[in-house]
């Protein structure tokens, strides 16, 4: 364990190295990310000038929602989404070669070589949107809602990661997937808004087919939900998804990814 965290410790340090290249690009990626913040709480503004809540969710609960999207985002944005694309660069150049004849698990190594570390910016903007949300609900949120936050947002991490994880495997037998990645992203817009609002088809795909709802609505819920009337609790998918689907879907995606592997014929075919 000890030896995998100081690689990823080496990985960090390499791609803030690689980032400071460009120091302007990352100056202005803080700017940017407020300006997208002020985006969302000019929707945000709209939706509430024209009604009082949203299914239940009022505007101190949007807040926290779109705080907990903005942090998970950014958790994608920041190492998910990069080394994914690079898996699906690497299988069509031949270049895995070189990941795979390194001595280390081949799965942590493409998963988490690159660090865009710029991107800190999201979840350091949805954290703060979230700590407004929760002030603005309560004042202060209860130590058991703090681990229950956290433990849910493990259990949705995992579960994207999983998911991208499948799509990036896909590439050892599609030419391009960058078309399903595009497809995650349309859908993940949903996860601002709570998946509740949405109808019972709607719903269900959110949550079991493009997991929003475990990615961000469930954590969400676990922090603001019982702080003021109207959002309820942590739901009770979203226990099953913490206890099973979050490891069952990494022993999956996993699974496949070695099977993908096995089949890698490598930049020489």
């Amino acid at each position: 364990m000890l030896r995998y965290l100081r690689l990823f410790n080496l990985f960090v340090r390499t791609s803030i190295q690689t980032d400071a290249a460009y120091r302007l690009d990352f100056l202005l990626q803080f700017p940017a990310a407020i300006v997208h913040v002020g985006g969302l709480l000019l929707g945000l503004w709209v939706i509430f000038h024209n009604t009082a809540d949203l299914n239940g969710w009022g505007a101190y609960h949007m807040l926290v929602l779109i705080g907990v999207f903005r942090v998970v985002n950014g958790l994608i944005a920041i190492i998910i989404a990069p080394n994914m694309r690079r898996i699906m660069e690497d299988v069509r150049s031949g270049n895995l070669d070189f990941t795979m004849l390194k001595p280390i698990n081949t799965q942590f190594l493409a998963s988490t070589q690159r660090v865009q570390i710029w991107r800190i910016s999201d979840p350091l903007a949805g954290g703060v949107l979230a700590l407004v949300g929760v002030h603005g609900l309560a004042g202060t949120v209860p130590i058991a809602a703090i681990f229950l936050f956290l433990a849910m947002l493990a259990a949705g991490a995992i579960i994207i990661y999983s998911f991208w994880l499948i799509l990036a495997t896909l590439s050892f037998w599609l030419v391009r997937v960058q078309n399903l990645e595009m497809i995650f992203w349309n859908v993940f817009e949903a996860g601002r808004y709570p998946v509740s609002i949405y109808g019972p088809p709607v719903r269900f795909v959110l949550t079991f087919v493009f997991p929003v709802a475990f990615a961000v609505n469930f954590p969400a819920q676990a922090l603001a939900g019982g702080l003021a009337p109207g959002v309820p609790g942590v739901p009770l998918e979203a226990w099953i998804g913490a206890v099973l689907v979050a490891p069952g879907m990494f022993l999956a995606a996993t699974a496949f990814w070695r099977y993908g592997i096995r089949h890698y014929s490598g930049a020489s075919a």
